[in-house]
């Protein structure tokens, strides 16, 4: 990549998606020559969507450019702005997410930021990063530890169904049943990049947030309860372990909360996150052995 002020060629290709099926109808591609010194973010967004015909549409369009032309990179903590990130070609979940809320801004599509904490693989060179990092810069760093990591993303408003719609560009999907099976699911994730998703186990805390960091709609139950037990017919909810799983979530949300607005060391909850964890694993369990009251 050439430095912020080179020419950036980028082609993007317009895909369309469902929202029960991922990027499986594709539209003609469009390519777009841009100076990203002097690159104007609605002209360059309206060069993406056109011939859309919806706000869904738009964002739909957007998310699929983003996810098939931007590459996920390792965070490296520096703070870069849009054009930068653009002329980078890629990004950490933040900087996808931050690129795409300004393109659907320009467009004026409704959206709100979305903080996540989710159960990952355990490792202790990412405990022992993580509690560097929280000596340097406080209790937010604690989001990420032994058996968990943040995660970013974005909701877009569809005035058809007037629901928010999650989106998330690292992931590459847009929907509810796209996002459930990318995210929660027990069986083969739905993901342009699976290696991404494969180690984001489970969410376990969800809310929206705005510019200071501050956590405000909590959507866990959303996501997580209401809507993972409906992907399964409603069939999770006589699962042995739901009750508990309903009850771990309810109990660490505002651990969570705090850790993002780092008032909180969600490292000291590792028993907490651990138990999570456990139980997941013993919901998918039940599932496939087809224990739950009859």
């Amino acid at each position: 990549m050439k430095g912020i002020a080179s020419l950036l060629l980028i082609l993007v290709t317009a895909v369309f998606s469902t929202t029960s099926k991922p990027h499986h109808h594709t539209a003609p591609p469009v390519s777009a020559v841009a100076d990203t010194s002097q690159l104007d973010l609605s002209r360059f967004a309206a060069s993406i969507v056109k011939g859309a015909r919806t706000d869904y549409e738009r964002a739909v369009r957007l998310l699929d450019w983003l996810s098939h032309n931007f590459k996920w990179l390792s965070t490296d903590y520096k703070q870069r702005t849009v054009k930068e990130i653009i002329d980078r070609g890629g990004g950490n979940c933040f900087e996808l997410a931050t690129v795409y809320m300004a393109l659907i801004k320009t467009l004026g599509i409704k959206y709100r930021q979305i903080a996540e904490i989710n159960i990952q693989p355990e490792s202790e060179r990412r405990r022992e990063s993580a509690e560097t990092l929280i000596t340097k810069r406080g209790f937010s760093a604690s989001v990420f530890g032994a058996r968990h990591n943040d995660h970013r993303w974005v909701e877009v408003y569809d005035e058809a169904s007037r629901s928010w719609i999650p989106a998330d560009p690292s992931v590459g999907v847009i929907g509810l049943e796209p996002w459930l099976k990318s995210r929660v699911w027990f069986g083969k994730r739905w993901a342009i990049d699976t290696s991404i998703t494969n180690d984001m186990i489970v969410p376990f805390a969800i809310f929206t947030t705005d510019s200071t960091r501050k956590m405000l709609e909590d959507r866990t139950a959303y996501y997580l309860v209401t809507s993972f037990n409906r992907l399964y017919g409603g069939r999770l909810s006589s699962l042995p372990s739901w009750s508990e799983w309903v009850s771990e979530l309810k109990a660490i949300r505002d651990k969570c909360r705090g850790a993002f607005e780092g008032r909180t060391n969600l490292h000291l909850y590792r028993a907490e996150i651990a138990r999570i964890a456990s139980i997941y694993a013993k919901l998918k369990k039940e599932f496939e052995n087809g224990t739950g009251k009859r």
